[in-house]
């Protein structure tokens, strides 16, 4: 098949902010020094810039500063509000505890509560002020090679029908051919993953690991919440097994948002992250902040991690990987945004001396790493290096190993991560606190999943092939369903996964309703058989997070 190619000097995969800064980044630099810049392209799977971020967030704004100076007196900048008041939490099944203590790591006052969303587009507005290409709806399938070097990315067919034979409609995708192209597709990244896998770019690291991120949007009564206010639990809904934690952040217009993280190494076969939100929200504690509200938005994503420790070899002959997409988060402080777009203006210095050099080999790009190792992000995020690992063994170990670590340092020793499959345990062998009592659902406050994944947005072209590949299903219906009593069914946080009973034997066989999905890749990462893959659907399906 011939394909229609789109040339390009340097080609960022993903508009986030890795990408965008690093865009912005480049042009920058290199009008400043008098010469022409580089084409720029910025390709994004979503229906739109935005679409498909989701974050807390309160952005530690180190990069912003650096990016775009001026910033803080944009009329156009999207601040929900400014940090004012915070707290840390304890939460057990009916009660509170206030922590006395804000470890200065997670401080927040006078920091900007911002919707991941608005934020990326007005960087897009910003990139695309300086003459930047940036094309929504194209979604990275294919790396290109000439060897062993990155010439590109090949965006996805549209109109295939769902047995592969183009329909009616049917667009053929395009070869973006680009002498550097960096990616920064964030968690768990398709086309990451692949150039990870061929260059053998994670040999020397820890296993990337991940939390669950689910995360509401909620209308408040006019007044309920006008401060910057911003909480941090710990505890229920969480057993002691089970690593992470919630957060309430106050925004504009009478809107509250709230997010619970999940490990996705948890040892419960049950995990259900959407559920255990609402049971987050019917606490005490909660119901008294933002009972009142009713759910206007919800999301899914997974959240890494593994921090330093798994962070990849970040360059190889044509390429860079930036963001999220490699672990560039620090999981003591719960915040990536900044590391990730310092990750991608450091990889966009690379990529300008690289394309005036006329060399985009690995030896030339490894430039990168090397300034990632010389700036503040290393002095970040290497005291946290350990901090998912010290909670391998449970809650209490695990603060008192973080605490010693805030207070002493991480030391030399790196602890090893398991991949987060591995840490599922069988219903046999699970001896976890019994299941909580099922929620009545409301409708408005407390939200089933299917309703929820309503207020994602999501949509997809079902005529299409399913973009969650499971490679034998024969094993959803026997072992899995034996073993672990289908784990997917409750972890997925969308409801794409579902046991039906066969029409005419009545056997509970897997059906994939993948329009449901909102890209979290939550089932890629836990199902305990990785026998399901998330590949990118067509370009602009997917969830339509906007607020998020």
């Amino acid at each position: 098949m011939t394909r229609e190619e789109l040339p390009c000097d340097i080609l960022f995969v993903g508009a986030g902010p890795a990408c965008l800064a690093g865009a912005i980044r480049l042009y920058d630099r290199a009008t400043a020094e008098g010469g022409e810049a580089p084409t720029i392209f910025v390709i994004e799977k979503g229906s739109e810039v935005g679409s498909h971020q989701l974050s807390g967030a309160v952005l530690d704004p180190i990069a912003l500063d650096e990016l775009i100076p001026g910033w803080r007196e944009d009329t156009e900048f999207p601040l929900e509000k400014w940090v004012e008041r915070e707290e840390m939490v304890y939460l057990t099944r009916t009660t509170q505890l206030k922590a006395p203590w804000i470890p200065p790591e997670l401080h927040n006052i006078g920091k900007p509560i911002i919707a991941l969303g608005r934020f990326v587009k007005w960087l897009a507005a910003h990139a695309e002020a300086r003459g930047i290409t940036i094309l929504p709806g194209f979604a990275g399938t294919e790396v290109l090679w000439e060897g062993d070097r990155v010439v590109g990315v090949r965006t996805g067919d549209k109109g295939i029908d769902r047995h592969g034979a183009p329909r009616e409609n049917y667009e053929p995708g395009v070869d973006i051919k680009a002498r550097v192209t960096i990616v920064g597709e964030g968690p768990r990244g398709h086309l990451a993953r692949r150039i990870i896998q061929r260059r053998q770019l994670d040999l020397a690291c820890e296993p990337m690991v991940y939390s669950i991120g689910v995360k509401e949007v909620l209308d408040l009564p006019p007044g309920t919440m006008t401060e910057g206010f911003v909480a941090h639990t710990l505890g229920f809904p969480l057993d002691n097994d089970t690593y992470g934690g919630s957060f309430i952040y106050a925004m504009a217009d009478d809107k509250v948002c709230i997010g619970l993280l999940v490990g996705l190494d948890a040892k419960n076969p049950d995990m259900d992250a959407h559920a255990m939100l609402q049971q987050l929200k019917a606490h005490p504690y909660v119901r008294d902040l933002i009972g009142k509200g009713t759910v206007v938005k919800y999301g899914a994503k997974a959240v890494t991690i593994g921090g330093w420790a798994s962070i990849p070899e970040l360059a190889t002959d044509g390429a860079m990987l930036v963001g999220d997409s490699v672990s560039f988060l620090n999981p003591m402080r719960i915040k990536g945004i900044h590391l990730s777009m310092k990750s991608g203006m450091l990889a966009a210095d690379a990529a300008l001396e690289a394309f005036r050099a006329d060399d985009v080999s690995a030896a030339k790009l490894a430039a990168y790493p090397a300034s990632v190792k010389a700036s503040w992000i290393r002095t970040e995020m290497e005291p946290a290096k350990n901090m998912h690992a010290n909670f391998q063994k449970g809650f209490a170990a695990g603060m008192v190993k973080t605490g010693l670590q805030w207070l002493f340092g991480p030391g030399k020793k790196t602890s090893a991560l398991h991949p987060d499959h591995r840490g599922m345990e069988t219903i046999a062998a699970y001896k976890g606190p019994e299941k909580a009592t099922p929620l009545a659902y409301d409708g408005t406050y407390l939200i089933d999943k299917l309703t929820d994944v309503y207020h994602s947005g999501t949509k997809h072209d079902e005529h299409q092939p399913a973009h969650l590949k499971i490679v034998d299903t024969e094993i959803c219906a026997t072992t899995c369903r034996e073993q672990y009593g289908n784990p997917c069914t409750k972890f997925c946080p969308a409801q794409v996964y579902n046991m039906i009973p066969n029409e005419v034997t009545g056997r509970a066989e897997m059906q994939v309703d993948f329009g449901n999905c909102v890209h979290c890749k939550t089932c890629d990462i836990r199902d305990p058989y990785q026998v399901i893959t998330w590949v990118p659907p067509e370009g602009g399906n997917g969830p339509e997070y906007g607020i998020l």
